[in-house]
């Protein structure tokens, strides 16, 4: 009976390869579905926590001299450049009244 041993620089550039395909996903979601719906906050929140991930991820595939590492720091940068270019939505801004009546002159 032999005992399996397991590889955690395979494990961690697994990890890698996985939120990539969730980065790559989560970013079309968010830039491709109308502002405001459900989908949209959806892709929103898995841009950011792939972000995390592939740097989490990342950091132990370098600790393991892996070269997923530079990967994970090249998808990071070009999801980060996907979400902040192009004509993206901004949250609406609610206008406020005044606290103060202008005076007649």
């Amino acid at each position: 009976m032999s005992v399996s041993h397991l590889n955690f620089s395979g494990v961690f550039e697994m990890l890698v390869m996985f939120f990539q395909t969730c980065g790559a996903l989560s970013l079309c979601l968010h830039r491709l579905t109308p502002y405001r719906s459900a989908w949209y906050g959806l892709g929103r929140i898995g841009v950011i926590l792939s972000l995390f991930g592939l740097g989490i991820s990342g950091a132990l595939c370098g600790r393991h001299h892996s070269e997923f590492a530079i990967f994970a720091g090249g998808t990071m940068t070009l999801i980060l450049i996907g979400m902040t270019m192009g004509n993206s939505n901004i949250d609406a801004v609610s206008p406020t009244r005044n606290l103060v009546e202008p005076k007649a002159a």
